[in-house]
């Protein structure tokens, strides 16, 4: 089981540069990628999904790319005369007008936004892809490890839950009966007062009785938790993402608590689900950042 959390990092230095690359992750019904790449690197977008998505299933995932050209490589720019031509017309205008002493030189005009570019068209997508795709693979197993090792914790900590559950489940299973029992003694002890004398056998009053205890009946629904609390640690041993599934099973339980609360009389019963439904939200809250 892995937690939807995570942070991976890599970097790599080839002949075309240096890559960075940093994934992290958090909590999400759905997968969304977002991502800032360099600007000749935006073609690599769906590439870079599509390896996300056959690694991950949930989670927001957010993914930086750096990219550090070799320096001393010159054939990667170039320059870009029509907007160096521009600029310097512009320059001159301005100089004359304000009557401003001093030459614009090269380095002036080569420090303004535009001028010296990448050569964009001179990187060759196959190999860009073939090495930022090694880093990328490097900083999701870095991720992944996280997310496993996040989930190990948090799955320890549900199999306690589920097993507190189970003993609790038992201990209401035990209770059941008394609650009947409880019934009958009220009932014979309000209808001594009312008749001040011991109430003689009745068919009428065992025909209450057992109706209410057809209705108090709550073995079904626990039989049903418990087979709740089986199919959750099941779920947790699986090696497929189990999020959605284990919050559905809970919905079912936090279902069957509630109709264990409003069939039961006894006050015993009713203080154990109280503490079932309590660890109920605390596991529920666990599962939310569940793959």
């Amino acid at each position: 089981m892995n937690s939807m959390t995570g942070f991976g990092k890599a970097e790599l230095k080839t002949r075309l540069g240096r890559f960075t690359v940093e994934i992290s992750s958090v909590n999400n019904r759905f997968l969304e990628i977002s991502q800032r790449l360099p600007r000749q690197f935006f073609t690599l977008e769906p590439k870079i999904r599509d390896l996300i998505s056959s690694r991950l299933s949930r989670g927001k995932i957010s993914v930086y790319v750096g990219f550090d050209g070799n320096d001393g490589s010159a054939e990667q720019f170039y320059i870009n005369n029509i907007a160096i031509k521009a600029y310097y017309r512009q320059l001159r205008a301005i100089k004359k007008e304000l009557k401003v002493d001093g030459e614009i030189t090269i380095h002036d005009l080569l420090l303004l936004p535009e001028v010296a570019r990448p050569d964009e068209a001179g990187l060759d997508e196959a190999v860009i892809w073939r090495e930022l795709k090694r880093v990328m693979v490097k900083a999701l197993d870095d991720l992944l490890a996280m997310r496993r090792k996040e989930g190990k914790v948090m799955a320890g900590d549900m199999k306690k839950r589920m097993s507190m559950l189970t003993r609790q489940t038992k201990q209401v299973i035990k209770s059941a009966p008394r609650a009947v029992e409880f019934y009958r003694e009220k009932i014979t002890r309000r209808l001594n007062e009312l008749l001040d004398a011991p109430v003689p056998d009745n068919l009428r009053i065992e025909e209450q009785i057992a109706l209410m205890a057809e209705k108090t009946d709550i073995s079904e629904e626990c039989t049903r938790f418990l087979s709740h609390i089986q199919q959750f640690s099941e779920a947790l041993r699986s090696h497929q993402p189990a999020g959605k599934r284990l919050n559905f099973i809970l919905q079912e339980m936090n279902r069957e608590a509630n109709t264990i609360s409003s069939k039961s009389t006894d006050a015993d019963i009713s203080s154990l689900v109280i503490s079932m439904k309590e660890q109920i939200e605390k596991v529920r809250e666990l599962v939310q950042n569940v793959e």
